[in-house]
């Protein structure tokens, strides 16, 4: 059964805070009298449990021959993955009778980072007896060696009852199980009108996770003791179809975003919508539009919000009404507020973008931009004329403005309307001194630095059109240095190879499309760095990015693939090559497998490298991109010559979800490198970086987030990288690998941006090479170049 990773959000926990009493009469009267109720409304009652005390007592559970060293001892069940799906399957008698307020809770420890799946099924019947690749519930676990509880919402209603239950973990890691429960939630009557009022009333609302709700005369109270508390609505019975606009009134202390999750009819588990929050203690209104957002269709039975992503978030919640329309007044909102120019100079002109939204159920009338400058920036362009904004109408704002010498300041937007209160958000300006340069009518000759490490990213060829660039425009933070540039020009290509030699990259790996000689996405390549005028300067190797489709891949398509690279890329002198070899990672090793056959891709890589030899060249250096670590073992035996991944983005999330710090992304990657240095025959190498991820522009609000991604922290997981590179020495090259340098879509580049400019080239610099941190990084409006910009369509809604 295929257990391809699909991570997400931390696991609900569950915890209870007492109130702090000033006398010993009135703690006792709530100890009494509130505590039991809190308790009673999200006490759960137990449907199964197995508990592993006894000695060679495995509950009715039995393990699959890839589960090793299966022992009950200190009062839990050991285990170890050594196979490509190791399983627990329970044999015994199970009969649950589904509902949406359903829980599993599993209690474990893990020495490796990894997914597990809980699979349920109400048959015994069909190709896996009953199980399905879309009845299942995956976490992520957290492999830290401790103790963790892990609870999780299956959604499974649609089943009808649930006979049978297997535990799915994964390969190279060493488990134990302290126990693993079935219980139900209590259940008030299903509302067939979502019009919640909790002023004096929880609404037949619970806690859910490490939580405490307590209604008063201004709403619901929910404090959560941890990031992912959450509070449940009764079940639920409305038409997503009718009904697509989820909003909500409620003031919370602090944190960034919140969380609102629901289960349909339709498909199983909970699906997920993450929202800015405006955590300032003050009640705002949040119109959530679920009608883009494809799991929200059929009847929604389950509603969960996390109101916080920060542990310790006190939120008072007010009313939560499910309808066709937003609710309450305008209300004013400044998404995003950004230069225009990632590294704005004294004495040019540079724009301050601001976009401007109403989040409110009604129209905003004569909304209206105030932009506050310091003594030192001028503004060069008018006021805007005042507007009006509809409900959930976004428009872009832009003012040109001019400092008249180096300068670190600050700016201030203020945005009033007629009929709502005004707001404003602050803006960071860093103007630095003119370079004088001549202007040559090209891009000035890079200066390269280097160190000891040979240090690569991930070049995505996917920004050669306006129609490619149009998802990132409701994102202006993202947008590049050279703007929403045209790929394939190799002016473009130039300033992208001056700006990596200049900080110490020194080659780029192209994502590279082929699919039965079919190739696409060729002109960052081929277009722009074949033809840019310093190629010689950096070197370059393919990632063969094989998503391609089931029965694709065979042994003659292995040796057509390597005749085109020989012809066509292996004897170019900017070739990455390794011990002699060219390099090619492949991103889809598992196609090959699925497609040739686990005895069939051995002698498909000895037949390419084999074709490379027949042609003059020593060989070919295959890498395998891998999940894990049991995965690197499994490509390590097929013979590939080392592995690498392109993007972990869900290591160091616990539980069920999809939203966690960046953090805890660098913790993860740290075990996870150790693990498989440690566990396969092989190098890990490239040793691979991430520079986060975010992939919201590209697939709407339910995606997985790592939020809190800065240069300072991607300069620690630099950092990490460089002593775990030099303590581990006798693997070979010294190569490291960042994904990537302009995955704009995704969230995760390293390319100078808006945001934070150089700053990720800058860290790579400072933690790679010995050249001076002081350095002048040259533009081109510095260089009287540019601009590079593709035609922007004029609508900039984001299309999934």
């Amino acid at each position: 059964m295929a257990t391809d990773p699909e991570l997400g959000k931390e696991s609900l926990g569950f915890a209870f805070s007492r109130r702090e009493c000033y006398t010993a009469c009135v703690k006792k009267l709530i100890t009494c009298l509130l505590l039991p109720a809190l308790l009673r409304i999200s006490a759960a009652a137990t449907l199964a449990e197995w508990k592993f005390a006894r000695p060679g007592d495995l509950q009715g559970w039995r393990p699959n021959a890839y589960l090793a060293d299966v022992i009950i001892t200190n009062g839990a069940l050991a285990c170890h993955g050594t196979g490509s799906n190791p399983i627990l399957e329970y044999r015994g008698s199970l009969q649950i009778q589904a509902t949406a307020l359903q829980q599993i809770e599993v209690r474990l420890k893990a020495d490796q980072d990894g997914t597990a799946i809980v699979y349920w099924s109400n048959s015994t019947q069909g190709k896996y007896n009953g199980f399905e690749p879309r009845k299942n519930t995956r976490f992520n676990i957290v492999g830290d060696g401790q103790w963790h509880l892990y609870r999780l919402l299956p959604l499974w209603q649609n089943e009808g009852k649930i006979i049978r239950l297997r535990l799915d973990l994964y390969d190279g890691a060493r488990f134990a199980l302290d126990f693993l429960r079935i219980s139900a939630l209590p259940a008030a009557a299903p509302v067939t009108t979502p019009d919640f009022d909790f002023t004096g009333n929880a609404q037949g609302w619970q806690a859910y996770g490490a939580t405490t709700l307590q209604a008063n005369s201004q709403g619901l109270n929910i404090t959560c003791a941890e990031a992912d508390g959450c509070a449940l609505a009764p079940p639920l019975s409305i038409r997503a179809t009718a009904q697509g606009i989820v909003s909500l009134c409620m003031a919370v202390t602090h944190g960034t975003r919140g969380t609102l999750w629901y289960g349909t009819d339709q498909e199983n588990g909970p699906h997920y919508f993450t929202f800015p929050l405006r955590a300032d203690g003050q009640t705002h209104d949040y119109n959530l539009d679920l009608r883009a957002e494809k799991m929200w269709h059929g009847k929604i039975v389950a509603l969960g919000l996390c109101p916080s992503d920060d542990a310790g978030a006190t939120t008072c919640l007010r009313w939560l009404k499910i309808s066709a329309v937003p609710q309450g007044p305008a209300q004013l909102d400044i998404t995003a507020l950004t230069l225009s120019d990632a590294l704005p100079r004294a004495g040019v002109p540079v724009g301050v973008v601001a976009l401007i939204a109403n989040t409110g159920g009604t129209v905003a009338t004569n909304v209206h931009a105030t932009l506050t400058l310091p003594d030192g920036v001028n503004r060069l362009t008018t006021t805007p004329e005042p507007v009006a904004l509809a409900a959930g109408e976004t428009r872009q704002l832009t003012w040109q403005v001019e400092a008249t010498h180096p300068i670190n300041t600050t700016a201030t937007l203020t945005l009033g309307a007629e009929n709502t209160a005004s707001i404003s958000k602050s803006l960071s300006l860093s103007f630095t001194p003119r370079l004088a340069l001549a202007h040559t009518g090209y891009v000035p000759v890079p200066q390269p630095v280097r160190g000891p490490f040979e240090i690569g990213a991930y070049y995505f060829p996917g920004w050669n059109t306006a129609e490619r660039w149009q998802p990132l425009t409701p994102f202006p933070e993202r947008r590049p240095l050279l703007g929403w540039y045209r790929e394939g020009d190799p002016e473009v290509a130039d300033w992208q190879i001056k700006w990596a030699v200049e900080h110490g990259i020194t080659f780029f790996v192209y994502d590279w499309y082929w699919s039965q000689g079919h190739r696409q996405l060729e002109h960052a390549l081929h277009d722009g760095f074949f033809k840019a005028r310093y190629r010689h300067l950096l070197k370059f190797c393919l990632l063969w990015a094989n998503h391609n489709p089931p029965h694709t891949s065979s042994l003659a398509d292995c040796v057509a693939v390597t005749r085109y690279w020989i012809e066509n890329y292996f004897r170019r002198p900017e070739q990455l090559y390794m011990a002699g070899q060219p390099v090619v990672i492949i991103f889809a090793p598992s196609r090959l497998t699925e497609d040739l056959g686990a005895a069939g891709v051995k002698p498909a890589l000895a037949a390419m490298r084999a074709e490379c030899r027949a042609a003059g060249l020593p060989g070919l250096c295959l890498i395998a991109c891998v999940g894990s670590a049991g995965e690197a073992r499994v490509r390590a035996a097929e013979g590939y010559d080392a592995v690498t991944t392109y993007n972990w983005a869900g290591l160091g999330m616990r539980g069920a979800g999809n939203y966690a710090p960046y953090a805890t992304l660098i913790t993860g990657y740290r075990r996870q490198w150790e693990q498989i240095s440690a566990q396969v025959p092989v190098p890990l190498l490239p040793l691979p970086v991430s520079g986060g991820w975010d992939s919201r522009p590209w697939h709407g609000e339910g995606q997985w987030v790592r939020y809190g991604r800065t240069p300072e922290l991607f300069k620690r997981h630099l950092q990490d990288a460089k002593e775990f590179l030099q303590k581990s020495t006798a693997r070979g090259v010294k190569m490291l690998l960042v994904e990537a340098w302009n995955e704009w879509g995704e969230g995760s580049y390293i390319e100078p941006h808006c945001e934070f400019g150089f700053g990720y080239l800058d860290a790579i610099r400072d933690v790679f090479t010995a050249a001076p941190a002081r350095h002048d990084d040259v533009t081109p409006a510095d260089a009287g170049l540019g601009p590079y910009d593709t035609a922007l369509p004029l609508d900039s809604r984001t299309t999934y």
